[in-house]
């Protein structure tokens, strides 16, 4: 499935973020850098001032007598059921709309990419960098934990764009990551298949 974005990879921005994507061997970065940003915009958007002013219309009496500390929290709910709703949304969409989803085995399935699931990955990505800044300017609210969890996902998620293919180590030796010795699945045709996806958009 191509990407279904409906916005196209901004060139300047992918050219920007290629540098930094090469170094840590994310090859399908660059192609949903904007997806990322754009959801990070939007949850940023939802928190403030859509939470807020929702919040006080739907629920007046008790929104404004929140303190400051169970505002902060509450709104950041307010995201987060705002994108678990519109990311389950979505990849149930990809799931149904994406032929080339369903004529892949469960290896290219779980270690494969395509335009679609690059999506998702992204907007799951967006998030968890807005909840990774939420987590450090409201640490006293949210507290090690949440930080620990922004962190972790996000890792997983950006973790998704990886390659096989793996600069010399300083041996000399070629030599894989410590991730794709973990995930052996990984092959190279996954690789092909994000340059596929690159050259068509």
């Amino acid at each position: 499935m191509k990407d279904p974005f409906p916005i196209a990879p901004v060139p300047w921005l992918s050219q920007a973020v290629q540098p930094l994507a090469e170094s840590l061997n994310l090859p399908a970065l660059p192609l949903h850098i904007h997806e990322i940003i754009f959801s990070l915009v939007l949850y940023t958007v939802v928190y403030y001032p859509i939470s807020p002013l929702l919040s006080s219309r739907l629920f007046p009496s008790h929104y404004k007598t929140l303190s400051l500390r169970t505002r902060i929290n509450w709104d950041a709910h307010v995201v987060s059921l705002v994108q678990s709703l519109l990311i389950s949304s979505l990849a149930i969409w990809v799931l149904y709309a994406d032929d080339e989803l369903r004529s892949m085995s469960r290896e290219e399935r779980v270690w494969g990419y395509n335009g679609g699931t690059g999506m998702i990955q992204a907007m799951f990505a967006g998030y968890f960098v807005w909840d990774l800044v939420m987590s450090l300017l409201h640490f006293d609210v949210f507290g090690p934990g949440a930080l620990a969890h922004a962190v972790c996902a996000l890792t997983v998620y950006i973790i998704g764009y990886v390659s096989t293919r793996s600069k010399m180590d300083g041996g000399g030796r070629s030599g894989r990551s410590c991730l794709i010795s973990l995930c052996p699945g990984f092959t190279d045709s996954s690789e092909a298949q994000i340059r596929r996806s690159a050259s068509s958009q």
